[in-house]
């Protein structure tokens, strides 16, 4: 299939996918076996989407040796019982069959590291959509989404104008701003809207239908 020059990136946990029962529920063990209090449940949330050593010391209150003990035992239990409570949204793997019909390269740009990333989406046969997958490295201070975007349009040959990040949260809009890239937010994720509007947002969509229609015209 011969592709365009524009590349659409997605993020994973509250884009493509509903991640938040696996996540929440290895960092309450990881909490739990270190002895530490658990957030407030409506804190709980915001684990999923950030890197998880900062999510561990704003959320939760950990040192910076707590929080690398913390992801330690997070990964342990994700590894065993986590990764896999989750799946696509609905829409989602039509949307990208779609988009793909459409001569447009896609991309995966996830904090979440690469040993994880490529079970998932092997796991819901997600891998073969798209044209590249760009984590995040594999200790407690990740790459920034910014610097995951610039990786990404790197190794894809594209430059900020032929490129788009889609994203649910703060630091996806973040990442997208500070690497110069167009960005749509979806509202059916983790974050909120006010939080990326802060970040320059300006483009939304509130379902998977409304996300391909925004996609499909702004690839134009």
């Amino acid at each position: 299939m011969e592709k365009t020059s524009m590349m659409l990136l997605f993020d994973l946990d509250g884009t493509l996918t509903c991640s938040h029962p696996g996540i929440l529920l290895c960092v309450q063990r990881a909490l739990e076996e270190m002895g530490k209090p658990l957030p407030p449940q409506e804190e709980m949330r915001r684990f999923v989407g950030p890197p998880l050593g900062d999510s561990f010391r704003l959320l939760a209150g950990l040192s910076e040796t707590e929080c690398e003990e913390a992801v330690r035992r997070y990964r342990v239990h994700y590894e065993k019982e986590g990764a896999l409570m989750n799946a696509p949204y609905e829409g989602i793997i039509p949307m990208l069959h779609r988009l793909r019909q459409e001569g447009l390269c896609l991309g995966v740009a996830t904090s979440k590291p690469s040993r994880f990333t490529g079970r998932i989406l092997d796991h819901f046969a997600l891998t073969d959509l798209f044209d590249g997958v760009f984590c995040g490295d594999e200790d407690l201070h990740p790459l920034t989404k910014g610097q995951i975007i610039e990786k990404a349009m790197e190794a894809m040959g594209t430059m900020p104008s032929q490129t788009l990040m889609v994203g649910d949260t703060l630091f996806d809009a973040r990442g997208a701003r500070e690497a110069g890239v167009p960005f749509v937010g979806v509202l059916y994720g983790y974050g909120t809207r006010a939080e990326m509007e802060q970040e320059g947002a300006t483009v939304f969509a509130r379902s998977v239908a409304e996300l391909q229609d925004a996609l499909l015209e702004m690839a134009k």
